[in-house]
């Protein structure tokens, strides 16, 4: 096929696939200031109604020829691949530079770190921590009840949310990767 503004076989219908394709030329002649919003906007509608190639050659009449495998719609451009590193669990080179080590293939492996799942602060003694606060609630709610009242003493199992908070909350990445 030479085109859109002239198919080899303007008779043949279309799938849905060359329809959205059509499309996306269009989208793209707009990206390039050959349509305005307007224009598009009726142009891809009356491309994703077309039924033949012959429907879709007044959409493109006055546009440059553009071969559907020629000239491909311009996507979302990539980020650029992670800088390699010593292998695997290397881990970021810098706060926050990532989640893991690049390998030859291009493709990031987990540091070890998160890959066990342990994001505690204090590492093994932050995780250490954190099991341990329920049970010093529980005692403390029991200490404070029989000695006075049990009102208030529920209120030593907020204890259990403000540590969580402390060791796994916002902001402790940075302070995690700080130290």
């Amino acid at each position: 096929m030479s085109g859109y503004a002239s198919p080899d076989r303007p008779e043949q219908r279309l799938s849905d696939a060359e329809r959205e394709e059509a499309v996306g030329h269009l989208a793209a002649a707009q990206s390039e200031g050959r349509l305005t919003a307007a224009d598009y906007a009726e142009r891809s509608v009356a491309a994703r109604h077309a039924v033949t190639w012959a429907d879709l050659v007044p959409l493109f009449a006055d546009l440059p020829d553009s071969a559907p495998a020629q000239r491909p719609v311009p996507g979302p451009l990539a980020p650029p691949p992670p800088a390699p590193s010593a292998g695997y669990g290397a881990g970021p080179t810098a706060p926050g530079a990532g989640y893991g080590a690049a390998t030859s293939s291009g493709f990031t492996t987990p540091d070890p770190e998160r890959a066990r799942g342990n994001r505690a602060l204090g590492g093994r003694i932050g995780a250490t921590i954190m099991a341990l606060i329920p049970f010093i609630a529980v005692a403390l709610f029991f200490i404070t009840g029989f000695n006075g009242s049990f009102a208030w003493s529920w209120l030593w199992f907020l204890l259990i949310p403000i540590a969580g908070i402390v060791i796994y909350g916002p902001g402790s990445e940075g302070r995690r990767s700080r130290g």
